[in-house]
């Protein structure tokens, strides 16, 4: 859904022949360890890699009329050095190396693996883009408000439905700019209520910070054939939001205060898709306490997850309920250098990948980052390795539909209920250098009774009569509730808002859901050194 954020101070801009030009620039390097990858065999222990990205965000606007924006990356998780060429991509003479090249790494295949067990596939490189245009898109200031067109983020700032890529994150990094192919309308209709009331003596406020703000939009999600129109998957949605600088509500004063509710309609006819959702969020301060809630609600059905599952397991494809919800409350309480925090998570999940019963799992966005390790790295593994099996499966097979890649999680948060209580001290402040510290402890269960299910292998092992004896986990265990805790560290140092250093550490002692047949899941360990560069 749409968020009308305030997104701070402007960037320092010029001005020519009445066009202004603003940028925002950006350039992170990563140095990762992981110890090991995988909990449950020898394959993938120790994982090293080094990675960087440049990003700019640039906008050029002509005051009062309208402006473009633009985002771009270049070398987007490209990894440090000359990583081979010609005929394999590890090929080549390390000693004669000169120059870099564009290589990044993916779960995949190696030579000579056998692409139906999943233990055979491990982190391989891949060529990457020099460059990705994330957003381009254009604004027109009309006399009754915005109208915006073009590839824009599906929502401005950090949410549990969609992220837009920036540095809002407490832990780890963001890696994707949620986007949507977009034509979108909003105003302000307290602003058309002054104007009713005031006459001319109204002075407006354009600022989006304060007021009533009403949006409607629509988004071309998939055109597929452009001959054909039963493919095109539409999303129409509209938009409330509430924001307040100050009020005085309920006898405390809040600051910064904000109530949005959002609906929006998927709609396809070749796989009779009618979805809808209703994102909302609420928030705010008062004294020195914040408050966050985010909540996510879908319903609705669709044929096109079961085309896919009918097919791999031999069963019959039917309309399926979609029936899944999300939620994150986040409390912060200041006491001088100290912020305590607790957070709280939950994403539905499906525990029964059957083509007769609904789908109940929800996904957070990919950048909405719930720890360091858990979720981001070790399930993100273990679940691309087996959307990977099923791809294989299916791909001799005749489907109209291919959705398996959903199975891979991306490092999302899904299927799970996890509290996160965390702290962060300024250990040293002035007005050039800060130096802070954040420690936190991660604890998950899956929010599905049944626990874990890898839906893809329980799939291909089901025997027609009762799922739960044909159920396993991502690992081959039995399916069960317990994640396991994560215990998490940051330092980080930040020098004139410009340079950032940041450390970041943690350990994962793992629960039944992560063990094998053998009941065996190692504890694994983290370590990443982060240097960027922006203004």
């Amino acid at each position: 859904m749409p968020q009308f954020e305030d997104p701070g101070p402007a960037p320092e801009s010029s001005i020519v022949d009445d066009v202004e030009w603003r940028a925002d620039s950006e350039y992170r390097m990563r140095l990762v360890r992981i110890d090991p990858l995988e909990l449950n065999g020898d394959e993938v222990t120790e994982m090293q890699w080094v990675e960087q990205r440049y990003r700019l965000d640039t906008t050029v606007s002509k005051p009062g009329a309208g402006a473009i924006h633009l985002q771009l990356d270049a070398l987007d998780g490209v990894l440090f050095g000359d990583n081979g060429d010609f005929p394999e991509t590890t090929s080549g003479v390390s000693l004669t190396s000169n120059r870099p090249n564009m290589k990044r790494w993916t779960i995949g295949l190696p030579p000579g693996g056998d692409p139906l067990d999943r233990r055979a596939y491990r982190p391989v490189l891949a060529d990457a883009d020099t460059f990705e245009i994330n957003y381009l898109y254009a604004d027109v200031n009309l006399p009754v408000g915005l109208l915006r067109f073009g590839r824009q983020p599906k929502k401005y700032g950090a949410g549990i439905p969609s992220h837009d890529g920036g540095n809002y994150n407490r832990w780890g990094v963001s890696n994707h700019s949620d986007a949507a192919d977009r034509l979108l309308f909003g105003t302000k209709l307290d602003q058309a209520f002054y104007v009713i009331r005031d006459g001319s003596k109204h002075v407006p406020d354009p600022g989006s910070d304060n007021g009533v703000i009403f949006a409607l939009f629509y988004d071309w999600q998939v055109q597929d054939e452009i001959a054909v129109s039963e493919d095109n998957l539409r999303q129409l949605g509209g938009a409330l939001e509430l924001r307040k600088r100050e009020a005085d509500w309920g006898g405390w004063k809040w600051k910064d205060l904000y109530i949005t509710q959002a609906a929006v309609h998927l709609a396809n006819d070749e796989f009779e898709t009618s979805i809808w959702g209703f994102p909302g969020s609420i928030g705010g301060e008062v004294g020195d306490l914040k408050l966050a809630v985010q909540t996510m609600f879908i319903v609705g059905e669709t044929r096109e997850i079961s085309e896919g599952f009918a097919t791999l397991s031999g069963t019959d494809v039917t309309d399926q309920k979609v029936q899944s919800y999300g939620v994150q409350t986040v409390v912060d309480y200041k006491t001088g250098p100290v912020t305590w925090t607790m957070e709280f998570n939950m994403a539905s999940g499906d525990d029964d990948p059957r083509t007769t019963t609904p789908l109940t799992s929800f996904n957070y966005a990919r950048d909405m980052n719930v720890g360091l390790l858990m979720f981001e790295h070790i399930l993100a593994f273990e679940t691309a390795r087996s959307a990977a099996v099923g791809v294989e499966n299916l791909s001799g097979l005749d489907s109209r539909s291919f959705p398996l890649t959903e199975v891979q999680t991306e490092g999302r948060f899904t299927n799970a209920i996890a509290i996160f209580p965390q702290a962060y001290v300024e250990v040293y402040k002035t007005p050039t250098a800060l130096l802070h510290t954040r420690v936190g402890g991660l604890f998950a269960w899956t929010q599905s009774e049944g626990g874990l299910v890898d839906p893809i292998i329980t799939s291909l092992s089901y025997d027609g009569v009762e799922i739960a004896d044909d159920a396993v986990n991502f690992n081959g265990g039995r399916p069960a509730r317990y994640y396991g805790a994560e215990l998490d560290l940051q330092l980080g140092f930040t020098y004139k808002d410009t340079f950032f250093w940041t450390v970041e550490g943690a350990v994962l002692f793992p629960g039944a859901a992560l063990h094998n047949e053998n009941g065996v899941a190692v504890r694994s360990y983290l370590l990443e050194n982060r240097f960027e560069v922006r203004f």
